[in-house]
């Protein structure tokens, strides 16, 4: 019989009330853990550097989604835990998405699926354990969203519209693929800090309400620096935080949230073929997981594999914006421009199926000819009559600094210089410096395609086709950009970090971007459905690792 939150605390409690690792914070108020904390911290200081030391249960690493559940999972079995962000504020990158998660009604068909979109060298059984997670989706969303009052969305099976679906490739177990996330929060009107992702915003509202529910201890603006590795486990983590370090052991382990490395300049070029990516979204993402996890001997999969697509770069703003394709394909919606590569050629269906995950791909070609990479930077183009259909770009910021209004029809990024203006063919030609007779050629091309509604060269559909020929024409370079990685370190069903012998390294787990399982082609909404399937495995199981430590045992659930 499973006993109630509350009784297991209780009863921990009598059992082991001078335990100092386990379970009596879940029953005592804050300002009781809180001189807990501090009687149970020790100072030592090494050449002139104060560390402190303290004692959890589990400490996660990273207040996003992944990391938000995973503490609340842990604080549910009753564990002490320590929730740590680097930034000012939470979200990481699920703050800024869109808020929907990909779920399954069927686990069986949902690991069909995934096998293939995971890559054949993700084990079978992590892939069975995120379908499986999936199917469980919707009514633990439900049970998040309760307290709030909060309205969950969910579309499944054969009544979802062709957009909700048009991402998915014609491969087994399709059909079983929903969507599902929360819709509204009464009198949340979102974090004055975020400029994008209403609905990952709900997400993390509906999480956050759950850890300070809970009592869950929070530290932001404090970095994990490295692990404290004892006797081949995990042991804790060492912490920067007001200047000081801080040594904080966790009994059942650490869980790494922290998301990928996409804003580590260093790691991009070590793992990516590209010459040059560049980072949108959550500014804290630069590899700390993957650098810890190395230092504990983890396998690391697929650090080539990017949620990213196109976008621009421009003078004087520190990040990247993405092009305004966002979800699915819409095979109607009608966009503005076409692409071609440094010698004037289109070289790519401009409106893939999944338009943040796949479009970046093309942009990887090497001109064997020339040892360069031709389409890095690539040109997008467009005319007068298109630059009114609306904003080419959709800029998304987490921070102040990353916030920008792209203008309704792009004048001002014109009056800016970004985006080149010219009166005819031949002085676009000029001012790109694209050969004049591959650019006649290519738009000469594209007005057939555009006229008999058949891109013969790369199957762009009809109904996104947009004529380039109204002087003024435009034209800005176009870059890959990158939304978030999906490598990192390898992890089993359990969400256990995995060796380069291939065996769980005791007490490390990752979850979410760190080391996602797609490791071949992303399936949209998964990462954010993994953050959380991720996040409640790697809770559980490290809490039961710190009752067993402790010689307690704790019913499974």
């Amino acid at each position: 019989m499973r006993r109630t939150h509350s009784t297991l605390c209780r009863s921990w409690c009598a059992v082991v009330p001078t335990c100092p690792g386990i379970a009596r914070s879940a029953c005592s108020n804050r300002t009781d853990r809180r001189a807990r904390h501090a009687a149970a911290a020790k100072h030592t200081c090494v050449r002139g550097i104060m560390t402190e030391k303290l004692q959890r249960d589990v400490v996660v690493v990273g207040y996003g989604s992944a990391g938000a559940v995973a503490a609340i999972e842990a604080a549910r079995a009753g564990a002490r835990v320590l929730l740590v962000e680097k930034l000012a504020h939470l979200g990481g990158n699920s703050i800024l998405s869109a808020g929907y998660m990909r779920v399954a009604e069927n686990a069986q068909d949902a690991a069909a699926y995934l096998s293939i979109a995971c890559g054949a060298h993700v084990p079978r059984p992590v892939v069975d354990a995120i379908a499986r997670g999936m199917t469980e989706l919707i009514p633990y969303l439900e049970e998040l969203a309760r307290p709030l009052n909060a309205r969950v969305f969910q579309n499944t099976g054969p009544d979802q519209g062709a957009d909700n679906t048009a991402d998915l490739y014609a491969w087994p177990g399709r059909e079983t693929f929903g969507w599902a996330g929360i819709e509204s929060i009464p009198g949340f009107t979102g974090y004055d800090w975020v400029h994008f992702g209403k609905f990952g915003q709900h997400l993390m509202r509906v999480l956050q309400a759950h850890v300070d529910r809970l009592g869950i201890e929070c530290w932001f603006n404090t970095k994990a620096t490295r692990l404290i590795i004892e006797d081949g486990a995990v042991a804790g983590v060492s912490l920067q935080r007001d200047h000081e370090q801080v040594d904080v052991h966790a009994t059942g382990g650490v869980i790494l949230t922290c998301g990928g490395f996409e804003f580590d300049e260093q790691l991009r070029r070590s793992f990516m073929e590209m010459p040059a990516v560049y980072p949108i979204g959550s500014p804290g993402n630069t590899g700390d997981g993957i650098r810890m996890a190395c230092q504990a001997g983890a396998l690391l999969w697929h650090p080539w594999h990017i949620h990213g697509s196109y976008g621009f770069k421009v003078p004087d703003f520190p990040v990247a914006f993405r092009n305004h394709l966002g979800g699915v394909r819409r095979n109607q919606r009608k966009v503005a421009w076409i692409l071609v590569d440094q010698h004037g050629r289109r070289f790519m269906n401009e409106v893939p199926v999944a338009p943040q995950d796949t479009g970046a791909r093309p942009f990887a070609h090497l001109d064997s000819e020339r040892g360069t990479f031709d389409r890095i930077p690539a040109w997008l183009l467009f005319d007068e009559a298109a630059r009114k259909l609306g904003p080419i770009a959709k800029p998304l910021a987490s921070v102040q600094e990353h916030y920008y209004e792209w203008s309704p029809d792009n004048s001002e990024e014109i009056r800016r210089g970004w985006i080149l203006q010219a009166g005819s063919i031949e002085e676009l030609a000029q001012k790109t410096g694209l050969p004049l007779d591959n650019l006649r050629r290519t738009l000469a091309r594209w007005q057939e395609a555009v006229d008999s509604g058949i891109d013969a060269d790369f199957e762009r559909p009809a109904g996104t086709m947009v004529q380039v020929s109204q002087p003024p024409f435009y034209a800005i370079q176009a870059w890959p950009v990158v939304t978030n990685t999906q490598g990192g370190p390898a992890h089993d069903e359990h969400q256990r970090v995995v060796s380069a012998l291939g065996t769980p390294i005791p007490g490390l787990y990752a979850a979410g971007e760190l080391g996602s399982v797609f490791g071949h082609i992303y399936l949209l909404g998964g990462n954010l459905a993994e953050c959380l399937i991720g996040g409640r495995i790697a809770g559980q199981h490290a809490a039961r690792r710190a009752a067993e430590r402790a010689g307690i045992v704790l019913n499974r659930h």
